[in-house]
């Protein structure tokens, strides 16, 4: 699937409807009860790594043992997906 197939995540909106250069596709793994990974991909628009890991963390404060991996997208495709700061999408 390509990176214009994404939904919003219910319940978070930017806080600056200004979009932004920066952006990041953050894969998250966690292990279920039955030791069976799940994963989850999102889009955030922030300025560095570490701010796209602290915020999509946020969404897992029950999970110790999330594994997150952080790729930076390029200036096109962050343009094109229309990525406002602060916002994070669920990718799919």
């Amino acid at each position: 699937m390509g990176l214009l197939h994404f939904t919003k995540l219910s319940g978070w909106k930017a806080r600056n409807a200004r979009n932004v250069d920066e952006g990041f596709v953050v894969l998250v793994y966690v292990r279920d009860d039955s030791d069976l990974p799940y994963h989850d991909a999102y889009l955030v628009g922030c300025s560095t790594p570490e701010e796209a890991e602290g915020k999509i963390r946020d969404l897992y404060p029950s999970e110790p043992d999330v594994r997150l991996y952080v790729s930076p997208l390029c200036v096109g495709d962050t343009k094109d997906l229309k990525l406002a700061r602060n916002e994070v999408r669920e990718w799919q």
